[in-house]
């Protein structure tokens, strides 16, 4: 028996390869978007911690600290 034979006896998950093909470029798509635009997430991350829970001002922060 050949080895293609061999190999598409086995059962698969219902994904046809055309679907885990077109999983496998959007996940890739996405990762290379994340990382092309990483310093701009990150900024805005940092924008919503503020936002969420803004900084104590230099004055109070080296009072709480005494």
């Amino acid at each position: 028996m050949s080895f293609v034979a061999t190999f598409t006896q086995f059962s698969f998950p219902a994904l046809p390869l055309a679907d885990i093909l077109r999983l496998v470029l959007m996940l890739a798509l996405a990762a290379s978007f994340v990382m092309f635009f990483r310093p701009l997430l990150s900024g805005i991350v940092r924008a919503l911690v503020l936002t969420v829970r803004p900084r104590l001002a230099k004055p109070v922060r080296t009072a709480a600290r005494a």
